[in-house]
């Protein structure tokens, strides 16, 4: 019998550092479902868990009152994480390597490149209500499942 499809989870918390915590579970708990390993949902995990801190550092300013959410959509080939600020976003193409010598003792930077190393695809969607940053990660198939 075959299993049917994950459906699109979503999380929605004010800006508070805090709440990364609890969309954790959801998104770990997500992750194991979709059979990804455990060392590559803990990469995962960490490159998710860096939008969801720059979306409330850099999107909301940490202001309380503004909210943050997260889709996590699960498909046979992907995962999919929108993280949904209220903030104007950033052009991450202008975001410097912060593995040039020119920028080894910069803060800052390194999140973005983190993503981008673990993600196949990053993606900064801005409009006049807001950003949203797109990551998709790709399932390997497996021997198995081949």
């Amino acid at each position: 019998m075959a299993q049917a499809p994950l459906l699109p989870v979503t999380l929605t918390c004010n800006t508070d550092l805090r709440f990364i915590d609890l969309i954790q579970v959801v998104g770990n708990e997500l992750l194991k479902h979709m059979s990804f390993t455990t060392e590559d949902g803990e990469r995962l995990w960490l490159a998710i868990q860096e939008g969801i801190a720059n979306a409330m550092r850099h999107g909301n300013k940490l202001d309380k009152k503004k909210s943050v959410k997260v889709v996590f959509t699960p498909t046979a080939e992907q995962i999919e994480i929108r993280i949904l600020d209220q903030g104007g976003g950033v052009d991450l193409d202008t975001i410097p390597n912060p593995n040039l010598p020119e920028n080894l003792l910069k803060p800052g930077g390194r999140g973005v490149y983190f993503m981008r190393a673990v993600m196949d695809e990053v993606i900064m969607d801005r409009n006049p209500i807001g950003s949203t940053l797109i990551l998709r990660k790709l399932r390997k198939v497996r021997e198995a499942e081949a």
